[in-house]
């Protein structure tokens, strides 16, 4: 169960996204809001899902004819329901998306900070990757923190990078090497880079799509901890 102080911090955050106080966050059953500067230049809607609770952020300028678009929400309308609402309409959905912070987790071995040295490894692995899995998972060496996971033949077989959210939170990205997918890697470098980001103070957060069960089971294997899930609908190009 997440900690009040972990829940705190994530309200915090999504609060600030939704442009509300934090003490507002879930506290009717649907709660819709005008977008705020945050998704101010997103052409769509965002839910956040949360205990049979939803965040529903629209554009301001099409507020009342989305609103009048929604389906009929109860607390039994859950995400993949209302994701699939809008699939069948004819947008592009993105989610239901896992969403977990974690107040401790494993240490493990075979992980390390990357270095200067390390950047070849890294441009390898993006070559291998799928273009799109590297720009939904990969991190750019340098710039962010990260911590790789090697292969014995010296190759990196999972990289995970955080970038820091509203000064409280480490949103982790991970993205491994298709040649040694199944051995734990994407695992180790996550919880190293995770234990990293609690010794400097800031909470992890896991982000996945729900569909995308081994990534949620790295997630729940080391100890992060269900907050809710995000739905977003893009509306251009919809039906």
């Amino acid at each position: 169960m997440l900690s009040d102080s972990a829940v705190g911090i994530a309200n915090r955050h999504w609060a600030s996204e939704f442009g509300i106080d934090p003490e507002g966050m879930f506290a009717e059953e649907l709660m819709l809001v005008r977008h705020a500067e945050a998704l101010a230049d997103y052409d769509g809607i965002f839910a956040l899902f949360r205990e049979g609770r939803v965040m529903v952020s629209l554009p301001g300028d099409r507020f009342e004819a989305l609103q009048r678009r929604l389906p009929e929400w109860s607390p039994a309308l859950d995400p993949r329901a209302w994701a699939g609402y809008f699939r069948d309409a004819g947008f592009r959905v993105i989610g239901p998306a896992y969403i977990g912070y974690a107040g401790a987790v494993p240490e493990m071995e075979g992980v390390r900070n990357l270095s200067e040295a390390d950047l070849a490894a890294v441009e390898r692995l993006r070559l291998a990757c799928d273009p799109e899995e590297w720009d939904h998972g990969g991190s750019e060496a340098g710039e962010v923190p990260c911590s790789a996971a090697f292969a014995e033949d010296g190759e990196i077989a999972a990289l995970a990078g955080y970038e820091i959210w509203s000064e409280e939170i480490a949103h982790i990205s991970i993205v491994a090497h298709p040649g040694y997918r199944g051995r734990g890697y994407g695992r180790a470098a996550v919880a190293h880079l995770a234990a990293r980001a609690l010794r400097a103070g800031l909470l992890p957060q896991y982000r996945t799509l729900e569909a995308n069960a081994p990534s949620v089971a790295i997630a729940r294997a080391l100890g992060f901890e269900r907050y809710g899930c995000s739905v977003a609908v893009r509306l251009a190009g919809g039906g």
